[in-house]
């Protein structure tokens, strides 16, 4: 027996030891001792920790979203620079023609049942016609997307309500809310164990249950005396906004890290121009001259002074009064420093500096597709939060409500096999034509990428693509603009024309 069993049976234990005993790390926060550059603290760093903060996401939000809010949404209004980064949003992300919608409805065998997707497709785009769509019947489906996505943008936030059973051919029709209607300021902790965190209700799991309106906007002049809040489950409506931080209720603008420089470029441009304009008006002053005499006759009445100025106008200076000519320098920093401030606006915006304030000056060929590329993706990150967001919710209601109601004459028992759709965004020219226009005919060729992937980054839909094809071809065989194709020879043909040879 080892010393070690003889240690054991010593004090009667048995052979499988005791676990060690805990030992708990020593850390030190002394002064002076932080590894990381970007924490230390000194002179240099007040400002910076006076601006960092602790709270949840949530506290954070409600501090600062009216103000932001506010903000934002007045620089939507009188900043050109904020005007052109919501147009560029409806412009690249929705497009001229929306998003559109394509069915992949299949067959019992999984082939394609091309016959409900054409139906589908059909009744999705008189559904998306003005008038249609939206409870109010003033937007189209794709005025009432590129309204929500400035809503999105400029508020941080936008709800839109599902209304099912609604009076139309479909049974179904949308309600977009601004965010005002969704109380800030009521926060409570109910009897179910259910939270309410700025008007949005979540069970234990954080998980949407209802939202919390006001029946009618805040700031409407025209208040009835009744009940404040209406409870709209989480199922009837689609709360959208950009997370930001895990177990966060609101969201904020998406133009809050620029904002600032923003609202300092707009104040300084202005008083550039008015600075120039003043100088270009302004070319003298009159002032007392220190030698001046009495004029003379002690009765006469004193002369008013003329200040209109015309051009190419002349003017005599009265008695006793001196002209002094006033410099008339233009700002020579002007465009640097604007260029700069907006190279760091739209870092924080998204869209590209040269798209944002358009400028192309000096910008080469490989400089602008880099950027454009990149820009890009952008919008296509965004496309993808939007169909993820809010079209799949509106393609299923839609989808359900029209079948129920008779507008989609297909099978519920088969919902199934046309339940899937799939949303195409807009896409973009090639930056190099010729170049791309090669590099995707060697893809296709060599099975690394299809038609279809292509079509679909253009925005087209690949079943419409080929339907159309197949049109032309025939309308062009019938009017005779193509010329006759080759029959194939037969047997017997090839035999009789080797007999003749011989």
């Amino acid at each position: 027996m080892n010393l070690f069993k003889r240690a054991l049976g010593a004090l009667g234990g048995s052979a499988r030891p005791a676990p060690p005993a805990r030992v708990e790390p020593v850390l030190s926060k002394a002064r002076g001792q932080r590894s990381f550059t970007a924490a230390k603290r000194g002179r240099l760093t007040d400002s910076w920790d006076l601006r960092s903060s602790q709270g949840d996401a949530n506290q954070d939000i409600y501090r600062d979203h009216v103000t932001l809010r506010a903000r934002a949404r007045e620089q939507s209004i009188n900043s050109p620079y904020a005007k052109r980064f919501y147009r560029l949003l409806k412009q690249n992300v929705i497009g001229a023609h929306g998003i559109a919608l394509q069915s992949k409805a299949v067959l019992g065998n999984g082939e394609p049942d091309r016959k409900s997707r054409r139906l589908i497709e059909k009744e999705w785009k008189r559904f998306c016609k003005r008038g249609n769509c939206d409870v109010t019947g003033t937007y189209s489906f794709t005025t009432f997307m590129q309204l929500w996505v400035e809503c999105l943008a400029r508020d941080g936030e936008v709800m839109v309500r599902l209304l099912r059973n609604w009076p139309n051919r479909w049974g179904f029709a949308l309600q977009i809310l601004e965010i005002d209607r969704l109380d800030l300021d009521l926060n409570n902790l109910l009897d179910n164990g259910n939270t309410i965190r700025m008007g949005v209700e979540r069970d234990k799991w954080e998980r949407p249950v209802a939202y919390w309106l006001f029946k009618q906007h805040p700031g409407d002049i025209y208040q009835r005396p009744e009940e404040q809040y209406e409870r709209v489950p989480a199922s009837e409506l689609v709360h959208t906004f950009e997370p930001w931080r895990p177990h966060q209720s609101r969201g904020f603008t998406w133009t809050h890290a620029s904002a600032a420089e923003l609202h300092h470029l707009d104040e300084y441009r202005h008083a550039e121009l008015v600075k120039s304009e003043m100088s270009a008006k302004l070319t003298g002053v009159l002032e007392q001259d220190a030698e001046w005499m009495d004029p003379p006759g002690d009765d006469e009445e004193d002369v008013e002074l003329e200040e209109r100025i015309e051009i190419g106008s002349t003017q005599v200076v009265p008695y006793g009064l001196k002209y002094k000519q006033l410099s008339s320098n233009s700002p020579t920093q002007f465009a640097p420093f604007t260029k700069q401030s907006l190279r760091g606006i739209a870092a924080g915006f998204g869209p590209s500096y040269n798209r944002l304030a358009h400028d192309l000056e000096g910008v080469s060929f490989s400089s602008l597709r880099s950027g454009e590329l990149d820009e890009r993706d952008f919008y296509k990150n965004t496309q993808r939060f939007v169909i993820d967001s809010i079209l799949d919710d509106i393609g299923a209601g839609f989808l359900s409500m029209a079948t129920l109601k008779g507008a989609l004459k297909l099978p519920p028992r088969h919902a199934d096999r046309y339940s899937e759709l799939c949303w195409i965004p807009r896409g973009w020219d090639w930056v190099d034509p010729l170049k791309d226009s090669k590099a995707a005919t060697e893809s296709i060729n060599n099975r690394t990428k299809t038609r279809s992937y292509y079509l679909r980054q253009a925005g087209i839909d690949p079943d419409d693509h080929w339907e159309e094809l197949e049109r032309e071809q025939k309308e062009m065989q019938a009017r005779g603009l193509l010329p006759p194709q080759p029959k194939e020879a037969t047997a017997d043909a090839v035999d009789a024309a080797l007999v003749n040879a011989e």
